[in-house]
């Protein structure tokens, strides 16, 4: 059975493909399901008290946990070698990546700053609280999401795609799988709502599938992953008509859900679908000169 299921080469109709994608996404989610009730098992038997750091805590254990269920389906069921779904260090250099993955979302931040009137809100948050929010953003929002979500999606789920079918297709369809799964985060959206965040965060996914094909290596998806995560949906700065409570807020009025991306706010609005469309030709156009060498 394990041998029928790592041969990816005789795979005639895609069920193969298919079963190891959703092998993948049940990865993540069992990642984030095992975690937290490891930690309130061991709060159980100590009977110690939970503190502020027991979810910065609990996340960071998701990363090692969910790292090690990949490496094992990977070797042990695929039988391959993590360097083929390109989980290892850059084969070219990977700054362009680097910056962009700092320039876009400062970008498109600043944007909205300068773009829309509004005001700053301060925070009423305890320093503990404070800290909580800053090492939850970095190890979860940064960490948790950036690394696991790139080694599974750019790495497990895409190159067992494009095995079965193409790049293109291998590239653009798990980044719609991968927006169509933020729907049930949304809180009573519309669908205006859904449409939107579905249009964005696919654009996204597609970028980082762009740069993980150019760079050889999903690290640079992560990297940028994270830093997006950390600035825009970490809770360290918020931005938007009805943004949620954070260490900075900025509040705008607008009625047009291009704009403002909506339910979701400005991670699925049209400036974050034009930013990352850009990352997209960019890195069609390096990838394209590099094949024309």
């Amino acid at each position: 059975m394990l041998k029928s299921l790592s041969n990816l080469e005789s795979d005639r109709f895609g069920f193969k493909a298919i079963f190891h994608a959703v092998m993948g996404m049940v990865i993540l989610y069992a990642g984030l399901i095992i975690t937290p009730l490891l930690v309130d098992s061991f709060y159980s038997i100590t009977k110690l008290e939970q503190s502020l750091l027991t979810l910065p805590i609990s996340l960071a254990l998701n990363i090692p946990l969910t790292l090690l269920l990949v490496y094992l389906y990977i070797t042990k069921i695929l039988r391959k070698p993590l360097s083929e779904f390109r989980i290892c260090k850059p084969k070219k250099n990977p700054a362009i990546w680097i910056l962009c993955a700092v320039v876009v979302p400062v970008s498109v931040s600043v944007s909205f700053l300068l773009l829309s009137s509004g005001s700053f809100i301060a925070s009423d948050l305890s320093s503990e609280q404070m800290m909580q929010r800053v090492s939850t953003a970095i190890i979860g929002s940064c960490m948790l999401f950036g690394i696991t979500e790139e080694w599974i999606f750019r790495g497990l789920i895409m190159r067992v795609v494009e095995n079965r079918w193409n790049r293109r297709v291998a590239a653009v369809v798990p980044s719609v799988v991968f927006a169509c799964l933020h729907i049930n985060s949304m809180q009573n959206p519309g669908v205006e709502d859904i449409a939107m965040m579905v249009a964005a965060v696919s654009a996204i996914a597609i970028a980082f599938s762009l740069m993980t094909y150019h760079s050889g290596s999903i690290w640079p998806a992560a990297i940028a992953h994270g830093i997006w995560n950390l600035i825009i949906v970490g809770g360290i700065l918020k931005i938007g008509v009805d943004p949620k409570p954070a260490i900075f807020t900025y509040a705008f009025e607008s009625d047009s859900v291009l704009f403002t991306g909506g339910a979701v706010g400005i991670e699925s609005s049209l400036a974050t679908i034009i930013a990352f469309s850009a990352v997209s030709i960019l890195a069609w156009l390096l990838q394209r000169g590099k094949s024309a060498e």
